[in-house]
């Protein structure tokens, strides 16, 4: 706790979500003391930091990143911070570099400095404390992300979960290019943003594409090599696929959009957040556990403008 009768505050990440809630901490200086931000990696801007690299980091922490050419699928005007615009010169639908680019501009802008790089948080536990903020307090325990031995805890008074989608339920997080599976037979399961996405870029090396979904059949033309399928309904033996309507194909690659859920292993039982089916609750507006006022999970809302929606949670 800060000792100078503001609050101190843990933020949990430092991707577009975790600098958001830094840069409104800060803005209250007479309320908060400058908060302290754990970053797994050594970068700031999460997912939209890119590595070509798929599995995880030296160190045995997974990587998460995105596919080489994706741009974003929200126009800039719209995806920007309220406060912070991206540059004029910039197409409507900018190249996930220029996000990144964005991204280290707010926190230079917004002078987010206090950073704790290559730290990992393990565990976060809270605590009855008389005379505490809303009764409450949080003791963080934190690892460095190269040697678990050198482990540490402090007591904050209020925390923001800001750890983004981490646990991944689709393999279209170990996609970066195309040109590996140029001429390739390929089913690819859903038809999100990121399948659709990657159908076209494969069709563009060739691929023989089968879209696998359970929504109404696509009414758009699709291009050349992609078709459509229902839902895979057995796998067997030998790797050969049935669909919902009987027909096979036996594909040399199989490649899973079927969507991200939410994980924060580092939350004490006793805090009760469950996950389940893509929902995270029991969340005052998704946002506030009703029996931990002081702890603010954020970002996990869906099919909504994100940085907008950061700023606005703040």
């Amino acid at each position: 706790m800060s000792g100078l009768g503001k609050l101190y505050a843990a933020v949990i990440g430092s991707g577009a979500a975790g600098l958001c809630a830094a840069r409104h901490l800060l803005s209250r200086p007479d309320t908060f003391a400058p908060p302290v931000v754990f970053e797994l990696t050594k970068n700031i801007g999460g997912t939209w930091v890119y590595e070509e690299r798929v599995g995880c980091y030296d160190n045995g922490l997974p990587i998460h990143s995105m596919y080489r050419d994706l741009r974003t699928n929200i126009p800039k005007e719209v995806m920007s911070f309220p406060d912070f615009p991206f540059a004029k010169h910039l197409p409507s639908f900018v190249h996930h570099t220029e996000v990144r680019k964005y991204l280290e501009q707010y926190c230079d802008h917004f002078r987010l400095w206090n950073i704790q790089f290559g730290t990992s948080v393990a565990s976060m536990t809270p605590e009855d404390v008389e005379g505490g903020w809303n009764g409450l307090a949080w003791n963080v325990s934190s690892n460095n992300s190269v040697d678990h031995s050198k482990s540490t805890t402090e007591q904050f008074d209020a925390v923001m979960v800001c750890n983004g989608i981490l646990g991944t339920l689709m393999h279209s997080h170990d996609y970066r290019t195309a040109e590996p599976l140029a001429g390739k037979s390929v089913v690819l399961l859903g038809t999100g943003l990121s399948g659709l996405d990657i159908a076209m870029e494969l069709s563009n090396v060739e691929a023989q594409v089968i879209l696998s979904h359970g929504q109404q059949p696509l009414t758009c033309p699709l291009p050349p090599g992609v078709q459509q399928a229902p839902p895979v309904t057995s796998v067997l033996d030998d790797g050969t696929l049935e669909f919902k309507n009987g027909k096979r194909a036996k594909p040399e690659v199989v490649l899973f959009c079927t969507g991200y859920n939410f994980t924060f292993p580092f939350l004490d039982k006793k805090v009760d957040v469950k996950v389940q089916e893509h929902l995270v609750w029991p969340l005052y507006k998704f946002l506030i556990p009703p029996a931990y006022p002081s702890l603010f999970i954020v970002g996990i809302c869906r099919a909504i403008c994100p940085f907008p929606h950061f700023h606005i949670q703040k």
